[in-house]
């Protein structure tokens, strides 16, 4: 009987640290080692920093169009989790002549920036702040007419974070997630193949104790309602199976007008852009022009 007792507190107690080990995984992405200058376009630009509330500094690329504007509008990228700001230089590179200044920068505990954790878009949210007290600190910059991009853990940062502030004029957000609780359930279930309870409830607790926060704080499903009426695009790949589709269609029905969804069909997560090929920034660059220029 002794020995039954021993095996299932010893099968509790492997659960308990495993659930907490997936958690410690996921927030400590390794650093993506890519590195594409916007100089690899042919691109002007300078590299800058800035400081988050907590005190992190972060690094970034401020990307400038070939004849600006006396008061330009502005446009911040985000990259998704485990990336760095190289990831979307090639659509930073397209933006720019347009007219815009692109901020592209890194996420804390991502590239050059400071920082070993991520916490899945509760503390990013403040990098955003970061990115924006910067670019609109710029004299060439139109504070009025910011826009924002980001991708996978970046578009949901940047729903929650265009939703707190009020302060972009206009949303893109590729390949989102609903609700953090969602996604560490697709994950827990989809990737690792672990069944759902009780890992995922374990990993909600550990990451509550962790970053000392409620995870129901992160659900842009949530609060997307609330940019109306700044419009927003959700972008999704209909392949992707970490975060699929019916993310970004539940995000579209959450949203209020103006509000867009592109379904692209992709092989797998982070496929969008290479799927639509062209057509991507045209799209994207279309959309930030209906509501940016004057």
């Amino acid at each position: 009987m002794k020995t039954a007792v021993d095996i299932l507190i010893g099968l509790v107690l492997l659960v308990i640290a495993l659930s907490f080990i997936l958690v410690y995984a996921n927030t400590h992405p390794p650093r993506y080692p890519l590195n594409i200058a916007p100089s690899a376009y042919q691109a002007d630009y300078e590299s800058v920093s800035f400081v988050t509330e907590d005190g992190f500094t972060l690094k970034g690329w401020l990307i400038k169009p070939p004849h600006a504007a006396p008061r330009s509008a502005g446009i911040i990228i985000c990259h998704g989790l485990g990336a760095n700001k190289s990831d979307f230089t090639d659509l930073a590179a397209f933006l720019a002549p347009r007219g815009y200044l692109v901020l592209t920068f890194d996420f804390r505990a991502h590239g050059e920036s400071e920082g070993s954790r991520t916490s899945l878009g509760y503390h990013e949210q403040k990098d955003v702040k970061a990115a924006l007290g910067y670019l609109t600190s710029r004299p060439e910059v139109d504070p009025k007419r910011i826009g924002i991009f980001g991708f996978s853990l970046g578009g949901s940062t940047a729903i929650l974070t265009a939703a707190e502030t009020g302060r972009f004029a206009a949303v893109v957000a590729d390949s989102a997630f609903t609700t953090l609780r969602d996604q560490a359930r697709e994950a827990i279930t989809g990737f690792y193949h672990l069944p759902a309870f009780p890992f995922v409830n374990l990993s909600v607790l550990a990451y509550e104790l962790y970053f000392q926060t409620r995870i129901k704080n992160i659900a842009p499903e949530s609060v997307i309602g609330k940019i109306s009426p700044t419009p927003v695009l959700i972008i999704s790949g209909e392949g992707d199976e970490m975060i699929p589709a019916e993310n970004g269609r539940r995000l579209f029905r959450a949203a209020q007008e103006p509000k867009e969804l592109w379904v692209i069909p992709v092989g797998g997560h982070g496929g969008t852009v290479a799927a639509a090929g062209n057509e991507y920034g045209k799209k994207v660059g279309e959309f930030f022009d209906n509501y940016l220029k004057k």
